[in-house]
């Protein structure tokens, strides 16, 4: 009975990954995603952590400490961008709505169909048990698991900023607005005026106006560009308070200072563009659409924390490198645990290219780069996919490095894992 249901499962399954696989041919794959990147290294990260808990360098509490902070960084891979609306999908990517649809009526449609047709009487049910993991299954828990654990801890120890950062962030990416809103101001009661904490709280309190940025986010959003103007949120926000507000002209000015920050942003860019035409037609000023494309590029320099890296393949390995493998760029602490502090993924045919490290793809909250004056920077392919190093990689490796030097590093794979 057991092997009836799990090639039925398996020919469900197999049906549909070809219909959605269909639906989403057309769309193009995002060179990184730094959110199952988070999960992939933070199992890593975990397997590291046994492995020591073992060997006795940590102990059980030490092992347990590391692991909720873990648990807690998973918690960060729910974040959507913090853009406005006008950043969501455009109409040209395939509706999820259909895939959902899609996903809820075959199973239903093949099971229906087999119960009318078929012989289900035939096959002696099973009960079913489903297991959500222990602490000393190995496996990390659910999301809920983490979050109603955060909680826990909050209510316990309610003055942990951090704690409530995740909560909050975590809130938004389940859309439960009025929460957030909540988590933002209790952190806000902790640190008081942080840039990043008042945007935070001022995009909650506007999602949970169905996107209006008036009254208190727009109080929130005008302070954070008093503390910070050359915040790229704040100037992104502020925009479109000021726009909102009948103040075309100051818009105007802060999305023209926003342009060069997000210039590696096709994306973001292009949005950015759009609302600067509205602007200006608002203002009535002359728009020159032509011009708009014929921009020279402004090259990038890294954040004060950050770190520029370009990344090449020694000739003598180009013909043992699948154009899909997998590619791991990384900085790393100079001693202690061999987590990443920041991290990119990308694929081998990118080679060579040119990438940012900063804290922005950091690993951890309380594990900044910009914390640290000196790093090691490395990349790795990965044969197997595998985050963790195994026999047959490639690697290179430079240290030290000194991070927020604008000089660019070189790193050369070069050489063999044994």
């Amino acid at each position: 009975m057991m092997v009836f249901w799990i090639v039925t499962a398996a020919m469900i399954l197999a049906a549909l990954v070809l219909l959605v696989s269909a639906l989403l041919r057309k769309r193009s794959p995002l060179s990184t995603d730094r959110g199952r990147q988070n999960v992939v290294i933070a199992r890593e990260r975990l397997a590291e952590l046994k492995q020591e808990q073992a060997q006795g360098v940590l102990s059980e509490a030490q092992y347990q400490q590391s692991k909720n902070e873990l648990e807690q960084s998973l918690l960060m891979d729910l974040e959507e961008p913090l853009l406005e609306e006008g950043s969501r999908r455009d109409s040209q990517e395939p509706s999820w709505l259909t895939i959902g649809v899609m996903v809820v009526m075959v199973p239903a449609i093949t099971l229906g169909l087999y119960g009318y047709l078929g012989s289900p009487q035939l096959i002696e049910p099973q009960p079913q048990q489903v297991g959500h993991g222990d602490a000393g299954s190995g496996e990390l828990p659910s999301v809920e698991a983490m979050v109603g654990a955060l909680e826990e801890r909050l209510n316990q120890d309610p003055n942990d900023p951090d704690g409530w950062y995740l909560l909050g962030r975590t809130y938004m990416a389940m859309k439960d607005y009025p929460k957030a809103v909540e988590a933002y101001q209790r952190l806000h009661g902790l640190v008081g005026d942080e840039p990043a904490v008042l945007l935070s709280w001022a995009d909650a309190a506007a999602m949970q106006q169905q996107g209006d940025l008036s009254g208190t986010p727009a109080e929130l959003v005008r302070k954070a560009l008093a503390l910070d103007p050359e915040n790229s949120t704040a100037l992104w926000l502020g925009g479109m308070v000021e726009l909102q507000s009948g103040n075309p002209g100051l818009a105007i000015t802060y999305w023209e200072r926003l342009e060069p920050k997000i210039q590696d942003d096709p994306r973001a860019s292009q949005r950015i563009a759009s609302l600067l035409t509205q602007a200006r037609e608002r203002a009535g000023l002359p728009v020159d659409r032509t011009g708009e494309a014929t921009k020279p590029p402004i090259k990038s320099v890294p954040s004060a924390g950050g770190i520029t890296v370009r990344i090449t393949l020694s000739p003598a390995l180009q013909d043992n490198v699948a154009p899909e493998a997998r590619l791991f760029v990384f900085a790393r602490a100079l001693q202690g645990p061999k987590m990443p502090l920041a991290a990119a993924r990308f694929q081998a045919k990118d080679l060579p290219l040119e990438v940012t490290l900063d804290d922005s793809s950091a690993m951890m909250p309380s594990m900044k780069l910009s914390s640290f004056n000196q790093v090691v920077v490395g990349a790795r392919i990965s044969r197997s996919g595998d985050p963790i190093a195994r026999s047959g990689d490639l690697t290179g490796e430079v240290s030290p490095v000194s991070v927020g030097d604008p000089a660019t590093v070189v790193v050369v794979i070069d050489t063999l894992v044994p």
